[in-house]
C-alpha cells in the first residue's frame, strides 16, 4: 500500500511542486488537468516543459507521515489537499530492478544493497526501502560530495555528525565510512528510521550510528551537521540546528531552491554560508562563526 497525496496546482509552479515533493520522499508524481484530459506521467524527458492552466498532481508516498509532511510543506501554494491509501502499484519492485552502482565521485560509489564492489572502491552499500535517499536525487548527491570534499580536507580529525532528516541514513553512513567517530540520525518517520538501521547494519557501522525521532536538546554539539529537508523545515529548524552545530562546526542545508537561498541564509546569522548548485537544487554550506 502506498499513501497518495492530490492536491491542485496552478500554471509554471507545477514543476517547482512536483520537485519539492520528490524532495520531500514521494516515490511517483502523476499529473492531470483538472478539466480533463488524459494523464500522463512526468519522467523529466520531455523537449519542453509543458503545462495546463490547473494541474491535479498525485503524489505516491511510502507511509502517512512523510505525505502528512510533505501536504505542510506545499499546503501554502496547493489547493484541496487530500491524502489516502492506495494500492501498491509496484513502484518500489521497479525501482530495486532498475537501480545499478553509481559514482558520487571518484573516490564514493553507491552500490545497491549487498553487490560486491571491486576492490579499493569505497562502496556505500544502500537498500532505501521506504525512506528517501538513494543519492541519485541532487539534493542527496549535493550532500554526500560535501561530506566527502570535507572529509578530504581534514581526514585525520575524529568529528561527530549530525544528519538531520536522514530517511534512509545514506549520510550519516557516508559519514561513519568516511572516518567520522559517531554519527546521529533524526527522522520523524518510523519506517525511515528502520531503513537507515538496516543500512548501518549493511555497512558495518550499525554500532557508530544513533538513530531517535527527535533531536533531544543534551544532542550535541556535532562537528558536521547536515539537514537534507526543505527551505520551510530548516528555516523551522534554525535555531535548533544552530545550537547542534559546535563553535567552528561546518553545516550543510540541502533541498533548496535558487528562490529561496535569501530566507534560509536570513535564518541563520550565526553562519557564513555559501551556495553549491546541481539540476536547480542548492546547498548551503559553511562554519559556524
Amino acid at each position: 500500500m502506498s499513501v497518495r497525496l492530490s492536491c491542485i496546482a496552478r500554471g509554471c509552479r507545477v514543476e517547482a511542486l512536483g520537485q519539492i515533493l520528490e524532495a520531500a520522499g514521494a516515490r511517483a508524481l502523476a499529473l492531470e488537468e483538472v478539466a480533463g484530459g488524459p494523464a500522463f506521467y512526468d519522467e523529466g524527458l520531455a523537449a519542453e516543459p509543458r503545462y495546463w492552466p490547473r494541474t491535479r498532481i498525485a503524489a505516491f508516498f511510502a507511509s502517512e507521515a512523510q505525505a502528512r509532511f510533505a501536504e505542510e510543506v506545499v499546503a501554502s501554494e496547493v489547493e484541496a489537499p487530500c491524502r489516502e491509501w492506495v494500492a501498491d502499484e509496484g513502484w518500489e519492485a521497479l525501482t530495486s530492478r532498475d537501480w545499478q552502482a553509481f559514482s558520487i565521485t571518484d573516490g564514493l560509489w553507491i552500490y545497491p544493497n549487498d553487490e560486491e564492489a571491486p576492490a579499493g572502491r569505497l562502496a556505500l552499500h544502500l537498500d532505501p526501502g521506504l525512506a528517501f535517499g538513494t543519492g541519485t536525487h541532487p539534493t542527496t548527491r549535493l550532500c554526500l560530495k560535501w561530506l566527502y570534499e570535507t572529509r578530504q580536507a581534514d581526514p585525520q580529525r575524529d568529528l561527530d555528525m549530525l544528519d538531520f532528516g536522514c530517511g534512509s541514513g545514506i549520510l550519516a553512513i557516508a559519514a561513519l565510512r568516511l572516518g567520522a567517530r559517531r554519527a546521529t540520525g533524526i527522522d520523524i518517520d518510523p519506517l525511515a528510521l528502520m531503513a537507515a538501521a538496516d543500512n548501518a547494519r549493511r555497512n558495518g557501522v550499525s554500532a557508530r550510528l544513533h538513530l531517535a525521532a527527535a533531536l533531544a536538546p543534551a544532542d550535541g554539539p556535532y562537528d558536521l551537521v547536515v539537514a537534507n529537508i526543505l527551505a520551510g523545515p530548516l528555516i523551522a529548524q534554525a535555531a535548533a540546528l544552530e545550537r547542534a552545530t559546535a563553535a567552528g562546526g561546518r553545516l550543510a542545508l540541502s533541498g533548496i531552491l535558487p528562490d529561496q537561498v535569501p530566507a534560509v541564509v536570513q535564518a541563520f546569522p550565526g553562519f557564513t554560508l555559501a551556495p553549491r548548485e546541481d539540476e536547480g537544487w542548492v546547498l548551503l554550506q559553511g562554519a559556524r562563526s
